[in-house]
């Protein structure tokens, strides 16, 4: 009898958001009356594990029964269905009623091996027990002349010989007959205190079975959540036998349990399947409608990995990605190398820690003292660079007035940052200085293509691409700071963002000619097209911010420092995306804010064809750092968080997502649930730098995780270049920084170049790191 209650119930439980999935076999996934697998649960389980959704296979079956599913359902996933090395890696059996976890370890890409390696559920405690219950039993038949109602078979361990669990198979269905077996069970167990074990009635092959067992299914999920990384009770468990006698009872008593048979008497758990016109589906009908119908999808935020475990598998990951981007760089540095006739590529062209173009100090002297592209970068106010800055061997073309003028100006204490309208407007007076300048020296340049003049032409259109990223980003929290938004900038009305859209087109355009195109040459009235839009955009900028001004902080719409951000790596990253991908269009592209806000852009100008270029902004309650970390993964809804706005039309309901960095995974799997939320499809995620095992420990503190190494390469790509963060050594400062207080390796190097460049506010975080070291 179905009650109102439990259709309620059984409707806000598929409300949750699942991340794999767990199939009883026999009577869930076969063919009615039959031990058959079903073609479509072949099916099904095919188009999850492409989806990247792990699939666990839980039976009372022991190592013959699992061999028997293998032989059953693998040719046909990689034969019919082209299942690749990944996907099979993302399969689990727990066998025995839960006693043994198979996975696969050592797989090879003949696919012909598979669940090479077993893990025990159940405890020596529970498999002492069983032994001594078997003794009991099969004496007390023999004594009550009843060992001929059953057949008495044993689940083995084939390499040690351990019993795992004992089955009882009955001659009949008499339930008399078969209720005076489990009185015996019930007796000895209850009489020698064998509370560990567990016993489970089910059909097999259409015959009453009894189990007597060293696991229970629900202790054996967790255990299996845990491995595989995924959040505690996040797995769909889908079985046959729910009722309080069935073997599946113990895993379905759960609100993410459903029952395609026999249910329990409860409301809120062990569901039956339902359709939309309440009616109760059965067997593979109701499985296959329950995937359906649930909210299943990818995790690449592990909160409840093993980290010792993940510790040793995560650095081979690491080892094999720094192995494999020095052959995917080498023909991009052969490039760099040839056009600015440099030795190591790309890394002679932009600082590696920054991202800013660089000139090493011996080429600089070299420059002629008239060049009025050096004069620009040289220039000085009271001996201050105010557009370039010098480390210890080079000028980086990126200065104090212009491109770090926040992080060197706005107030900063106590990890509280304050931005004032007054550092605004004196930044975009600035800018305006400084595009005013630069077009006079274009103007005025003979040879634009000689190897210097180039390398400080990159840096020009590097500063102004700064100010657009900026820009951009501060119409985007000024026009929705308390809305989330999925807007497409290649269709929107509003014609400032439109314009500022275009003009980074035409910068990261010309930036990626000038690096990686050989037969480019620069031509100077397209470089003053783009310096006058971009002094328009600025006039523009401040009359609207004179017009709209009040005094607030800033900080969030003008940021100060843009963690990784160097132009040749989040462009060569989309190439390699959108190689993966053949250059197809079936999807668009969507960059998250604010690390992502650029990469969209790049990649229209690697694939103009696509139409729908994207940004995701969260409001405040998502998007704060520890906010985010606060979030239940399985229970958020961009609904639950005022919904999304979408702006603009969108052509595909496919999308990469795109970002210049990944630490936990959460944010990205924040972005999949809302994207799932919406009705889009994440195609795969592509992103610009890779967390070092140097951070596992930030990975695994309180309402953290760490991201699933095991979907990259395949759903997460790019991951070229390392994320520049220290070591959080045990003597650690607080929960990101080491013991000297340091987090960013990037930022505490420009810091330095800020300081000794004696260019920077007192009361700013230069001032601020500077009290530091001097004390």
């Amino acid at each position: 009898m179905i009650s109102e209650k439990m259709i309620e119930n059984y409707k806000k439980s598929l409300n949750q958001k699942y991340n794999a999935v767990c199939f009883d076999i026999d009577g869930t996934l076969t063919e009615n009356n039959s031990k058959k697998i079903d073609e479509r649960a072949i099916e099904m389980i095919a188009n999850l594990l492409k989806r990247r959704i792990p699939v666990v296979f839980i039976t009372g079956r022991g190592e013959t029964g699992l061999n028997d599913l293998v032989n059953e359902i693998l040719p046909v996933l990689k034969n019919k269905y082209k299942i690749n090395k990944e996907g099979i890696l993302r399969m689990y059996a727990l066998i025995n009623d839960g006693a043994r976890l198979f996975i696969t370890e050592n797989y090879n890409d003949t696919l012909d091996k598979i669940f090479d390696k077993d893990i025990y559920i159940s405890t020596d405690k529970q498999l002492n027990e069983l032994v001594q219950f078997n003794n009991k039993f099969v004496a007390s038949l023999n004594n009550l002349s009843l060992s001929h109602i059953c057949k008495i078979t044993y689940s083995i361990d084939s390499k040690t010989d351990t019993i795992i669990n004992t089955r009882l198979v009955f001659n009949s269905n008499n339930n008399k007959v078969i209720d005076t077996i489990v009185d015996l069970i019930d007796a000895i167990i209850k009489n020698e205190n064998m509370v560990d074990l567990n016993v489970t009635r089910g059909i097999f092959g259409n015959k009453t079975t009894i189990q007597i067992g060293t696991a229970r299914k629900e202790y054996a999920i967790k255990e299996a959540e845990r491995i595989i990384g995924i959040p505690e009770n996040s797995m769909i468990r889908i079985g046959d036998c729910g009722d309080i006698r069935g073997n599946d009872y113990s895993m379905l008593n759960c609100p993410q349990g459903y029952s395609v048979d026999k249910i329990s008497d409860s409301e809120e758990c062990c569901f039956p399947v339902i359709d939309e016109n309440n009616n109760i589906l059965y067997g593979i009908d109701a499985t296959l409608y329950l995937i359906k119908k649930a909210k299943i999808l990818p995790t690449v935020c592990l909160e409840k990995a093993d980290k010792y475990e993940y510790s040793k598998k995560y650095a081979k990951i690491e080892k094999q990605i720094l192995k494999g981007r020095k052959s995917y760089l080498k023909k991009y540095n052969k490039l760099v190398n040839e056009i600015f006739d440099l030795e190591n590529g790309i890394n002679d062209l932009y600082d590696s820690s920054s991202g800013s173009i660089k000139i090493p100090m011996y080429e600089w002297e070299l420059i002629d003292d008239n060049n009025l592209l050096k004069k620009l970068f040289n220039s000085k106010e009271e001996e201050k660079l105010l557009y370039s800055l010098r480390d210890n061997n080079n000028f980086l073309l990126r200065g104090s007035k212009t491109y770090y003028y926040f992080l060197a100006n706005r107030k900063s204490s106590d990890n509280i940052d304050y931005t004032s309208s007054n550092n605004v407007l004196e930044w975009y007076y600035n800018m305006t200085d400084f595009i005013l300048k630069s077009t006079d020296a274009i103007k005025n340049t003979s040879d634009l293509n000689e190897l210097s003049n180039k390398k400080m032409i990159l840096g020009l259109l590097d500063n102004i691409r700064n100010y657009l990223l900026l820009s951009l980003n501060h119409q985007l929290i000024s026009k929705y700071e308390d809305i989330n938004i999925l807007i497409n900038l290649d269709n929107i009305d509003n014609k400032l963002i439109n314009n500022i859209y275009k003009a980074l087109i035409d910068v990261d355009r010309m930036m990626a000619n000038i690096c990686f195109n050989k037969e480019y040459k620069i031509n100077k009235d397209d470089i003053i097209k783009i310096q006058k839009r971009t002094l328009n955009l600025i006039y523009n900028e401040i009359e609207l911010f004179n017009n709209n001004k009040i005094e607030k902080d800033y900080s969030k719409e003008f940021r100060a420092y843009r963690e990784i951000d160097n132009f040749a790596e989040n462009y060569i990253t989309i190439l390699l995306n959108n190689e993966k991908n053949n250059n197809t269009i079936p999807y668009g592209v969507c960059g998250m804010c604010y690390g992502g806000i650029e990469l969209p852009i790049i990649y229209k100008i690697v694939n103009p064809e696509l139409t729908d270029i994207s940004l995701l902004k969260f409001n405040k309650k998502v998007s704060g750092y520890k906010n985010k970390q606060l979030v239940e993964l399985v229970k958020f809804d961009i609904n639950n968080y005022g919904g999304i706005e979408i702006i603009g039309k969108y052509e595909n309901k496919n999308i990469v997502i795109l970002d210049d960095n990944l630490l936990t995974g959460k944010t990205m799997q924040l972005v999949l649930n809302c994207m799932y939320d919406i009705g889009i499809n994440v195609s795969n995620i592509s992103i610009v730098r890779f967390p070092s095992i140097n951070r596992v420990d930030q990975m695994f503190m309180e309402h953290h995780g760490a991201v699933d190494y095991r979907l990259f390469f395949d759903y997460v790509t790019g991951l070229c270049f390392p994320s520049p963060y220290s070591w959080r050594d045990e003597n650690c400062i607080d929960a990101y920084t080491d013991s000297l207080g340091v987090f960013d390796l990037n930022r505490k190097k420009i810091i330095e170049c800020l300081i000794k460049n004696h260019d920077y506010s007192e009361k700013s975080e230069v001032y601020e790191y500077k009290k530091k070291i001097r004390k």
